[in-house]
């Protein structure tokens, strides 16, 4: 048996737990006083000190064990939550991680030096550190009924039942129904327990824990406690009917039982109305019923949660043989088609729906949501908050959204800047929000929508907006634009993404360096997205448009010359004749009025400079820029294309308006185009020209209306 396999599984177990500690953390930062955040901490804590034990990393459980003591603590109320425990135990639980990555290596002294910060808020004790020398016992959890009535004079000998109800509640999921046999007014002693407490908890502690929390209490009272149900042993189906529960409790005998079953009414109803059972034996048991059902459903939702964990380089390899399947079924349509065989041509019908269901379940395997990148960032944002001096919650939206696994990696930096700078430059201080008006504490929103074959994610913040004139008057003073330049809002905005810009005076460990945004939108175009600003004097917030996946996509196979291209289909609104009608007087710029809107476009033969003879009727692809519609001209448009995307060599390394090949059915190459580079390209390079084409992308006046330039 490999012994490193099961230290990994552990290492990959435990770095969950560490992240989950860490948002609860932020989290019970906000709420201090929220009980159930105190208890995760301490969970995880515990599982990472028990697990570390077992697995042989000892350092790791001596040092889980002092945390999870003085979260112990707090779980009582003998500690108070604070910023310093909070800071300590973030610490903490960086260390932990570094001790994972390579406990032999991390100095003894770094250990030591946490664990004397941790244990100034522990009580004084002797001893040392040691590493727990026991196994943790696996956390089943088993199902109780408890029929607990307390002696009769309980309350004259000054016992108090509330810490009891409240120290059952801890243990677990309990449910408690009382049952006061309440006697004549003129018999009633208020110093008299006349009450019996039907009780069910779902707990992890076996039956001796359970009577350990009665052991103050027992002497003289009558205490019963029967095992009903544990998790794993029941069979799929509902849980006891209620007339069995009575039997079981013994509130009613088998033969009431089998004279109640004859009839159609509800066992408890018959039960009650014939004086059978009193009313709360019906309520006790109905309250059993439910409590039992929900905890199985919750205990088979967690199951049918349960996770198989593969490597993410199995899942790339299985992703590429699944790309060399879909190249193979296109070239396996082909010549079927090309023989004109019915048979083959049938299979090859099938083998294409086969294949497509494959590329759907391959495709969904590597989703994951954005959930976990999202949790990444609350950390981060509390502690640069902090360091700024500044009070800032971050709010997430669509969590649930999945994105393709790379995706979700490649986003990651790109997002954690734009972050930093909507906190040092886009929220104010607490005291400028006051005086404008504003709350003191800033709000960051995180958020993730679908959006066809997109995902747009949104950072925004309740700033004051981007100020244009400084952003202006920067890229002046620093040459990035001519003096006296006429720039429109949104080309102001866009400067902060040419390299060097900054409007920070100077350099700090946040922002200042000239370096930053340029490549956020290089990281954001590599991925074929686009990035967009909005910006108000109420905020600002950045719009990343990311393709789901980069594995698979299904393109549009358009023709120029002898060329082949592929463009993706999510890019495609429409496809449009060029004939005669559509393309009007020659205004001598590239433009069309379709159907009354004037759409500029652009013709690829040109731009690619391929020299063949053109078609009679060209076809023109009308995609979206940002929120501008704009035309793609090609000879012809083949239909669409199941493409796998491929990495290109050297040659075009250097192009950016091609972002990869795949292969036709026919073995032939076609290369696969960047839709948004080619747009921006173009604008930028026809208004740098100043040509007659550059009046196709700015506020012109049309006979057949007005067109809002790019």
């Amino acid at each position: 048996m490999d012994a490193s396999r099961f230290a990994d599984t552990y290492r990959e177990e435990a770095a969950e737990l560490l992240e989950k500690i860490e948002q609860s953390l932020v989290a019970l930062e906000q709420t201090p006083e929220n009980s159930e955040i105190v208890n995760d901490i301490f969970r995880a804590m515990h599982t990472i000190k028990g697990s570390g034990a077992m697995f042989g990393f000892t350092r790791v459980s001596a040092f889980a064990h002092e945390c999870e003591t003085m979260f112990d603590l707090i779980r009582k109320g003998t500690l108070a939550v604070s910023r310093d425990i909070i800071d300590v135990t973030l610490a903490a639980r960086d260390h932990i991680k570094t001790l994972l990555a390579d406990e032999p290596g991390v100095p003894e002294a770094a250990t030591a030096h946490l664990v004397g910060r941790i244990v100034k808020f522990l009580p004084v004790r002797a001893g040392t550190v040691v590493a727990p020398d026991k196994k943790p016992v696996p956390e089943k959890q088993w199902t109780y009924r408890i029929i607990f009535k307390p002696s009769e004079d309980i309350f004259k000998r000054g016992v108090k039942l509330t810490p009891l109800f409240n120290e059952i509640h801890a243990a677990g999921r309990a449910v408690i129904v009382a049952d006061p046999h309440t006697p004549p007014l003129d018999e009633f002693d208020p110093e008299v327990c006349c009450t019996t407490w039907n009780i069910v908890l779902t707990t992890v502690k076996d039956v001796h824990g359970v009577r350990d929390i009665f052991i103050f209490v027992e002497d003289g009272s009558e205490l019963s406690i029967e095992l009903i149900d544990e998790e794993g042993s029941f069979v799929e189906g509902d849980y006891k009917r209620i007339g069995d529960i009575l039997l079981e409790r013994g509130s009613i005998t088998r033969e009431e039982l089998a004279a109640l079953i004859s009839s159609h009414k509800r066992i408890g109803e018959q039960a009650v109305e014939k004086g059978i059972v009193a009313p709360h034996d019906v309520e006790a048991a109905v309250a059993e019923q439910r409590h039992v059902r929900e905890v199985r459903e919750e205990q088979r939702q967690q199951t049918a949660r349960a996770t198989i964990r593969v490597q993410s380089e199995k899942l790339d390899h299985l992703m590429n043989l699944v790309g060399e399947l879909v190249t193979l079924e296109a070239q396996f349509m082909q010549t079927a088609v090309t023989r004109d065989d019915l048979d083959l041509i049938s299979m090859a019908q099938s083998f294409e729906r086969l294949i497509g269901d494959l590329r759907d379940t391959s495709m969904v395997m590597r989703m994951v949501p954005v959930d976990e990148l999202f949790k990444s960032f609350v950390r981060p944002v509390r502690d640069l908050a902090h360091e700024l001096g500044k009070e800032i919650d971050l709010v997430t939206v669509g969590k649930e959204t999945e994105l393709d696994k790379t995706v979700i990696e490649s986003l990651k930096d790109p997002l954690m800047h734009i972050l930093r700078n909507a906190l040092d430059h886009g929220i104010e201080s607490p005291g400028v929000r006051v005086k404008a008006g504003k709350p003191a504490k800033g709000t960051v929103t995180l958020s993730a929508r679908h959006e066809g074959a997109h995902v747009v994610i949104a950072v925004s913040d309740d700033g004051a907006g981007l100020n244009r004139q400084r952003i202006l008057a920067k890229a002046v003073e620093r040459g990035l634009v001519a003096e006296g330049a006429e720039l429109s809002g949104r080309e102001i905005q866009e400067l902060i993404f040419l390299p060097g810009f900054s409007t920070a005076e100077k350099a700090t460990s946040v922002s200042g360096r000239g370096v930053g945004m340029d490549v956020v939108k290089k990281n954001v175009e590599r991925l074929r997205g686009t990035i967009a600003i909005e910006s108000s004097p109420e905020g600002t917030k950045m719009l990343l448009r990311i393709p789901l996946t980069l594995a698979i996509v299904d393109g549009l196979l358009a023709r120029i010359g002898g060329s082949q291209f592929i463009l993706n289909l999510s890019n495609a609104d429409e496809c449009v004749d060029l004939t005669a009608d559509v393309l009007g007087v020659d205004t001598g710029s590239d433009v069309v009025n379709l159907r009354g809107e004037m759409v500029p476009f652009i013709r690829l033969r040109n731009l690619f400079a391929i020299d063949s003879e053109r078609v009679a009727v060209e076809r023109m692809i009308i995609t979206q820029y940002e929120d501008r519609r704009i035309g793609l001209v090609v000879d012809d448009v083949l239909g669409k294309q199941q493409t796998v995307i491929k990495s290109i060599g050297r040659t075009f390394r250097d192009v950016d308006e091609v972002s990869g090949a795949t292969i036709l059915g026919d073995g032939t190459i076609a290369l696969i185009l960047d839709v948004n580079i080619i747009i921006k390209n173009h604008i930028r390079n026809t208004q740098a020209a100043g040509g007659a084409s550059e009046s196709a992308f700015r506020r012109q006046e049309f006979s057949g209306g007005t067109y809002n330039a790019l």
